[in-house]
């Protein structure tokens, strides 16, 4: 579940530590006040805030770390099979103990970054998929690289973004991965900022090691899912009316929809989407099917992490649950 998190610390011991760690290269930071060094390509990053006096540097604010679990459980080669949060919270304690920074220290590691998302296989072909993906609420996916076309992103929030995209393509083409199926996707979330992280209840490095943690992800992974808008250019609409049948002809294209945004009265969109879902019934609602894939790969993902097991910070956080069903809605 966990592709992408970034620590900061001002902890000056933690710092001195990390300035000294072996086998990271320097590399150019896009900001000239910090100073990066790196590993694994730019998967795993060390950037340290500087700090000057009179003109010369005396010393550093902070480090960012960047760690990227899913990669590091994979040797760095992909990100594409299944990633528990059993997975995720022994892999996590694997970076930090290789970092040199001990289980004490991890409540000075406040979290300022995090992906986290999902795998499923759809039945549908993953290009048509991607294609169909329009919307998150109301704001536009778009494709920030041409040479990807299978690869959306919108911008939920100032703070939040949502990506689609085809995993397996990626992998398969790009990343050497053929054991990865092709028609893989990937919805995942980024949150950019520490006031949206805590609505997870996420913190500080500490958090990362409470299952319970995950089976609050896995439910936004469901939540952000809701407000998709996914069309169905190839859906059954033998058993529709007429007027239903000119309705969801016309809400197959991505021209209604922007002209709901611009137009009509705030709640219109909204509205419309409801109807199209509802008129696409069974097979043809591919919103609600993918919906059951996550909800069951999240059931099963998320169930290693209710069973106890050793935890380096507190072994009772790590209690027994008998489901996670009554959490993801759905």
């Amino acid at each position: 579940m966990m592709d992408h998190i970034k620590f900061s610390t001002e902890s000056q011991t933690i710092i001195s530590r990390l300035l000294d760690v072996q086998s990271f290269e320097h590399y150019q930071h896009r900001n000239n006040n910090y100073i990066g060094l790196c590993k694994y390509g730019k998967l795993m990053r060390l950037d340290f805030r500087k700090v000057f006096e009179n003109g010369k540097l005396i010393g550093f604010h902070h480090v960012e770390i960047s760690i990227s679990p899913h990669y590091h459980f994979n040797n760095y080669q992909h990100n594409g099979n299944d990633f528990t949060p059993e997975n995720c919270i022994k892999t996590i304690f694997d970076i930090l103990t290789y970092l040199g920074i001990e289980p004490y220290e991890y409540d000075l590691l406040k979290i300022v970054n995090i992906e986290f998302g999902l795998n499923i296989i759809p039945e549908i072909d993953i290009k048509n998929l991607i294609n169909c993906i329009l919307y998150s609420k109301k704001t536009s996916f778009i494709v920030p690289n041409s040479e990807i076309p299978y690869f959306k992103i919108t911008d939920a929030t100032k703070y939040k973004q949502i990506k689609a995209y085809a995993k397996g393509l990626h992998c398969n083409e790009v990343l050497n991965a053929p054991e990865i199926d092709a028609n893989t996707f990937r919805f995942e979330v980024k949150s950019k900022k520490s006031a949206n992280i805590k609505k997870y209840g996420i913190n500080t490095a500490i958090d990362l090691f409470k299952p319970e943690t995950y089976q609050k992800l896995g439910q936004e992974i469901i939540t952000e899912w809701e407000h998709i808008l996914l069309i169905n250019k190839k859906s059954d609409l033998s058993s529709l009316t007429t007027a239903e049948v000119q309705f969801i002809q016309k809400a197959n294209e991505k021209d209604f929809w922007y002209q709901l945004i611009t137009e009509k009265h705030r709640n219109t969109f909204g509205e419309n989407k409801e109807k199209y879902y509802k008129l696409l019934r069974g097979k043809s609602n591919l919103h609600t099917k993918i919906k059951g894939q996550m909800i069951d790969k999240l059931i099963d993902l998320l169930e290693c992490a209710y069973f106890p097991q050793g935890n380096p910070i507190n072994k009772g956080n790590l209690s027994f649950e008998k489901t996670i069903l009554k959490e993801i809605n759905g």
